[in-house]
């Protein structure tokens, strides 16, 4: 059997479902708090600014943190250990949100949420990665990535709110962070360590002195964090606004708008293993470029026809494309672009910048340019997003192994004949 790693069919899937499972729960570690806020906001009596600003530095703690691990997992090829600390970490941060009794309180351990949750997918994906069979490196990526479609973002909602309906927001934080502290126990007993290159010991030293300026020497690096940048900001503009866009400008019923992004959802758990899936087969530079000009297609639908069939039909084949091809710039093609030693830190970089400037500056400033323009500007620019994401596609360089080869072998057969 050809693999990137020496494991088995077995151990294979093992790992992809454990990852799954990890990332689905980090994930809904990190947004339960979106769930519970309602409850919050009543009892802790906060703002709507406040409200944002929780947000913003959770996700400012996510971005900081996953290149400084992303370094020092780099430096000293630890990829198991520090996943497990992470998590770990997640999920000690979540269950202290339980004892929160002030604004500042939560603002500074939802900040600690973020950060032992950044780190989290870039270290586990260069297990995946290991694990992978040759050709295979993409759909389980994308399988990983469904978790947070499944978990966080289908089952989350209703496990949450019920849990706070039935015992009280203080315990909901608590059992939220349960199957996270077992996963980490679960990764320790079954994962592998990623093995370290075998080279001479003076060129591992020497690698390890490459610093984040030469990261940013490969092209892909660059691309990628434009993209996620856009990415990032077109996501969340859809995931903050569109329910409140839907209501509004929409004039949906909650019930219905509710039937839309849950629908919506069911078909993210597909879209999210079928995107890098279809990059295995067909490239990652297509794949990224076809489906972030669907992607786009989701918010324009709602811009020209809100409230009508177009509109609701749009977002909900569309809407969860934005985070289906994350894995493609994320992951992916870091992975098959960078060394050994960078791989983490680029994946952790390229995720770290698009959450502060993508997730937080751009929807934060899509919110104060609603206040003036009115809530359907968020829906241009959420558009915009995507078809900027496209055309970034086209400065990427292809990394898909199939593809490179296949180049490759067209490219001696023209030197030959």
């Amino acid at each position: 059997m050809e693999s990137l790693g020496s494991h088995s069919r077995s151990y294979e899937w093992e790992i992809v479902v454990i990852i799954f499972l990890t990332w689905g729960f980090v994930f809904l570690d990190r947004t339960a708090i979106s769930y519970i806020l309602p409850v919050l906001v009543d009892e802790m009596d906060l703002t709507a600014g406040q409200v944002g600003k929780i947000n913003m530095w959770q996700t400012i703690g996510y971005a900081l943190a996953g290149p400084i691990i992303g370094i020092i997992s780099d430096r000293t090829g630890k990829r198991k250990s520090l996943l497990i600390a992470m998590v770990i970490a997640t999920a000690i941060f979540s269950a202290l949100s339980a004892f929160a009794n002030s604004y500042g309180a939560l603002l500074v351990i939802r900040f600690l949420v973020g950060a032992a949750e950044g780190p989290i997918l870039p270290l586990a994906v260069t297990l995946v990665a290991a694990a992978s069979s040759t050709g295979r490196f993409g759909r389980n990526v994308g399988i990983v990535n469904a978790g947070v479609a499944v978990i966080s973002g289908t089952l989350g909602p209703t496990l949450t709110t019920q849990l706070v309906a039935i015992t009280n927001w203080h315990l909901a934080f608590v059992i939220v962070s349960l199957p996270s502290f077992i996963l980490a126990l679960i990764i320790w007993k079954v994962a592998i360590e990623v093995p370290v290159p075998n080279v001479q010991a003076s060129i591992i030293k020497e690698e390890k002195k490459v610093s984040l300026l030469e990261v940013l020497k490969y092209r892909n690096v660059v691309v990628s964090i434009f993209i996620s940048i856009s990415m990032m900001a077109g996501f969340w503009i859809l995931i903050v606004f569109a329910p409140l866009y839907l209501t509004t400008v929409g004039n949906l019923s909650m019930k219905n708008m509710g039937f839309v992004i849950s629908t919506m959802g069911i078909v993210t758990i597909c879209t999210s293993i079928l995107v890098p899936l279809f990059s295995d087969k067909f490239g990652r530079k297509p794949a990224l470029i076809i489906f972030a000009s669907l992607a786009g297609f989701a918010p324009l639908g709602l811009f020209l026809f809100p409230g009508g069939v177009i509109g609701n039909v749009a977002m909900i084949l569309c809407g969860g494309l934005f985070g289906a091809i994350a894995p493609i710039y994320m992951n992916i093609i870091p992975e098959e672009t960078m060394p050994p030693h960078l791989r983490a830190t680029t994946s952790a970089l390229i995720i770290g910048i698009g959450e502060i400037f993508g997730a937080a500056f751009v929807v934060g400033g899509a919110g104060t340019i609603a206040d003036f323009y009115g809530l359907p500007i968020v829906m241009i620019i959420a558009a915009a997003a995507g078809l900027l994401i496209a055309l970034l596609g086209f400065g990427l360089i292809e990394t898909n192994p199939r593809k490179k080869q296949k180049a490759a072998t067209i490219e001696s057969e023209a030197v030959i004949s």
